[in-house]
Parts: C-alpha cells; structure tokens; sequence
C-alpha cells in the first residue's frame, strides 16, 4: 500500500507540473503540498527502526502546518469574494499561533505521535468543503460538477477529513487501551489517503475552470 500512495503522490505532483499552465493559480497550490508530503514521508520512511521512527514524528507536525496554510490559501481563493472566504485568513492565524503556542507549552508533545492538530485542521477544511459545495450547487453558473476540478477536490477534502478526523480524534486513546483494535483499524486511514490522492488526480485532469462561484 505504501507504493501505491508513493505513486499517487508523484503521479500528482507530476500532473500539476505538466498542466501547470492550463491550471488556476488556486490548483497550483497543490504542487508544494505534494513535495510536502514527499519529503515528510520519505525521512519517516529513510528509518530503520520503530525508535528512530519515533524521533523523526515532529516532521509530521511541521508538515501539518504547511499543509494547513496551502489548503486555507486554496479556500481563501475559491472564496475570495464570499463572506467565509474574509474570515479563512483569520482562522488560519489563530490555528498557527494557538499550535505554536501549544507545542512550546507542551514540547514532548511535538516530538510524539498527537493527531490534535490535523483533528482541527480537518474540522476547518470538512467545513470550507461542505459550504462551497453548497455554494457550487446554489450558485447560476452552468457548471457540469463531474468535469470541474474544484468539485473534485472539495468533494475529496469533504469525504476524507470528516472520515479522518473522525478516525483520528480517537485514535491517540485508541492506541493506548487497545493497541490490537488500533492496529487493525488504521487501514482505514491509509485507504482514506489513497482516495484522496485518487481523487485530485481526477480533478487535475479535468479542464480548465472559467468560473467560479461568488
């Protein structure tokens, strides 16, 4: 499973690139967020041990703030013009300084495994998704939603992090009264990954937006 997420990243990555031109400065986003999560993946991967694994978990945490600001910027853009869209980049402010502070209060925390701040990164995007689905659908365009690329990425975003913020609010608890159950339950959180990853594929080759909703 791990190839095949490696081969939608790259096959992701490698998309944006060759499209670059005919995508929208929004889409272009994703470019950075991919070579992000390539890297955090690749030095959590380069460990030879569960030990040395366990030292290098605070890339994830440096990766969820990157990934954060991307996928906020994103939003913002699609909703630039709509009254969510003012209130993203103060949302985005008080997520980065509530989790600067939090992790220098709590530095163990930064150097473990603690979901909480892709727990409320998810929260925020399964929210922005949902409201410009909802503005997509009420909007006048003529849009055909199945060969639009923001449907496809929104709908993506919408599905995988209510379903893995969901999975990963537990998770932490989870791992320590019942490590076999854990074990056994986070192949839905990998399986949710690749469908996400499949799905901006998907987006990425559909055309060109003209368009958006206001």
């Amino acid at each position: 499973m791990k190839y095949i997420y490696y081969a939608l990243l790259l096959s992701g990555l490698a998309i944006t690139i060759i499209r670059w031109r005919r995508l929208d400065r929004s889409l272009r986003l994703f470019a950075p967020l991919y070579i992000a999560i390539l890297v955090t993946q690749a030095i959590y991967d380069k460990q030879a041990t569960p030990d040395e694994m366990r030292k290098v978990v605070f890339v994830y945490h440096i990766n969820q703030a990157v990934g954060t600001t991307l996928l906020f910027s994103y939003y913002y853009l699609l909703l630039a013009k709509n009254r969510l869209g003012k209130l993203i980049w103060v949302a985005l402010a008080l997520y980065l300084v509530y989790f600067t502070a939090y992790f220098i209060r709590f530095p163990a925390v930064f150097l473990k495994f603690d979901p909480i701040d892709f727990v409320v990164e998810g929260a925020f995007i399964t929210l922005f998704s949902l409201y410009y689905l909802i503005e997509l659908y009420r909007s006048q365009e003529q849009v055909r939603f199945f060969s639009y690329p923001h449907f496809w990425f929104a709908a993506g975003n919408l599905i995988f992090y209510s379903g893995a913020s969901f999975f990963m609010g537990f998770a932490l608890t989870l791992s320590k009264s019942n490590k076999a159950l854990y074990t056994q339950l986070m192949p839905i959180a990998e399986v949710l990954n690749l469908m996400l990853y499949s799905i901006y594929i998907k987006g990425l080759l559909c055309p060109s937006p003209e368009k958006r909703p206001n």
